[in-house]
This record gives structure tokens, sequence and C-alpha cells, in this order.
């Protein structure tokens, strides 16, 4: 297997560290508020193309599966040219623009969300679910406790900044209010430096029920520990959170072509999360929709069980199937 991906990206770093093959292409995404950036970005695409060809030629791969990202677009557009079968995978509700500019012309797009194939007319649509880590869909949903004891906090490096604020600022009240209560806050390396440091100003009742740090490395145990997870709302997290059982809390990310927000309205409709918009999401508002599932633990279990049903744990077996009929 061949990873192909931008030069100077992070691929670069953790391909190899997971034992992948990689190559590289100089490409650039499209940023229609940027209209000189953008241009410079189709001027690439021809040569970002030919660089693809290459690599298809020597490789000489069975099929092209791209991943959504704008370095797919030269990547798919040189496995057409010389008649290499290609399929697409988007993990968000509202594909992006690489994947609504080549639908039509791969033979399948995998769709994390049903509701995607309406914005794809005209493509051919499969609905597999977005794979999560073999840890996870290997592991059943764990069952929940007596009464929400642990709230784990997901932050991400990039756009968390309310939803980390808005932690940091009901974290004493709530804990203090909930003598049993732990949480658990993922805040991300960009709010590191001050949402760690915050954790010593409580009390120090207080502060050993309170865990935050930039990154965990096995998020993976701790959403399965937990009883109720609060984070931004980005396909892969639901995917894992929902397989694995867990009622959430969502303030999805507003900019970006807000596709948060779209991700988010399933998972709020089968009765599996509650959303906060972002501009809402302060600490009193966050303390009181955490607040109402402890005092509601019938919601509460009902949030947890619409979760587990819509996850799909199966995923990446259906997109391993359907990458080999693209193959055939």
């Amino acid at each position: 297997m061949l990873f192909v991906g931008r030069r100077g990206g992070f691929e670069e770093r953790i391909a190899p560290e997971a034992g992948l093959w990689l190559e590289t292409i100089a490409v650039r995404g499209i940023d229609t508020a940027r209209p000189l950036r953008s241009l410079g970005a189709l001027l690439r695409l021809p040569a970002a193309v030919l660089r693809a060809r290459r690599i298809i030629r020597r490789f000489r791969p069975d099929v092209v599966v791209g991943t959504a990202g704008y370095v797919c677009v030269p990547v798919v557009l040189a496995a057409r040219s010389r008649n290499v079968p290609a399929m697409l995978m988007e993990q968000n509700a509202h594909p992006g623009r690489a994947v609504r500019l080549l639908a039509r012309r791969v033979r399948a797009v995998a769709v994390s969300f049903p509701e995607t194939a309406a914005l794809l007319p005209g493509a051919r649509t499969v609905h597999t679910g977005n794979p999560v880590r073999a840890d996870i869909a290997a592991g059943a949903p764990a069952p929940l406790g007596e009464r929400l004891l642990h709230v784990l906090v997901m932050g991400g490096s990039q756009g968390a900044r309310r939803l980390n604020d808005a932690v940091a600022g009901c974290a004493g009240s709530l804990l203090e209010a909930h003598p049993s209560l732990r949480l658990t806050h993922q805040c991300g390396a960009n709010d590191a430096e001050w949402a760690v440091p915050a954790r010593l100003g409580l009390p120090a009742e207080v502060r050993e029920r309170y865990t935050v740090a930039a990154f965990y490395d096995d998020i993976g145990e701790r959403i399965r520990a937990a009883d109720l997870v609060v984070m931004r709302a980005g396909g892969s997290s639901l995917a894992e959170v929902s397989v694995l059982g867990r009622p959430m809390i969502l303030v999805p990310y507003p900019y970006a072509g807000a596709h948060q927000q779209d991700n988010a309205a399933p998972y709020a409709a089968a009765g599996a999360a509650k959303v906060i918009p972002d501009a809402d999401c302060s600490a009193n508002r966050l303390r009181e929709e955490i607040e109402a599932l402890i005092r509601d633990p019938d919601r509460w279990r009902a949030m947890a069980a619409a979760s587990a049903r819509i996850g799909r744990p199966n995923a990446a077996e259906r997109v391993v199937e359907l990458i080999r009929e693209v193959a055939r």
C-alpha cells in the first residue's frame, strides 16, 4: 500500500511512524477568501497531476482511494487518465470541495452519513459509516454505571478555544456542587499553556477530580470510561464516541463552512446528543447542560442507547468491501 500526501504536511511525520510507504506532492488547497492563494493552487495543479501520474505509473495500483483532502484531486485525476479505478471517502455530512469536484468521476463514494447522498447528485454513494481505530471497533460499548459520574471533554488543537474557556470557567463550581463527579479535559496543544496551569488554582479536593492535558494517547479508553463526552463535532470523533455508545454534548465548530453543524444534526435527531451552538457555549450554559443530565438519569441512559444504535463498528470492513468491488 502506498500513501500519497502533501509535501511539507504532517503526513511526512506520521506516515513513516505508522510504517506506511509515503510519496508526496506539492499541492495547495483552494481558499475562496484569498483569491491570489487560490490562483496559485490552480496553477500548481497540472504539475501535481503529472507528479501523480509518475507515482501511479511506478507503483501500478489496483485501485486509488481518495480520502477527501485536496491532495486527492491530482491523484484521482491522474488515476482516471491512466484508467486506474478510483473511489472516494467522505467523513463529513457535507462533502468538501474535493469530493464535490471528483464524485462523478469515480466509481463510488463511501460516505459516513446517509444524508450526504443528496448533496452529490449523479454520483454513486455507499453508506459505509466512518472507519474507527481497531481497538475501538473491537470493544463493545461499556455498560453505564448507576449515575453520571465522569465527564470527558475533548477540545481540539484548532478552533476549540470557546469550548476550553467554558470548561475552565465551570470546572470548579461544577465539581464543588457534585462531590462524586470527575472531569477529564483534553484541551489541545493550542490552549494547554493556560488550561493546564489553571487547574492549580482550584481547591485541592476539586483539583484531584479534574485532569487536564493537551492530549491523551489512550483517548479510546478514556471515551470508554466516560459517562458523557463533550466535544466538537468532527466526523472521526463522532464515529468513535457512538461506536462506544457514549452520550454527547456537541459544540460544532462554526467555521470551515459550518460543516460540523451538519455532522451534529443526525446525532441530535437520533437523541444521542445535545447541541450547543458555539456562540452560546458559555461556562454557565455548559454547566447547565451537564447538570440537566446528572439530574435526569433516564434521559442520560436513553442518549447512550441512541448513540450505540447510530454507531457503525463495522465501517472499516464495509469500506474494504467497497474498495475490493471498485478494484474488480
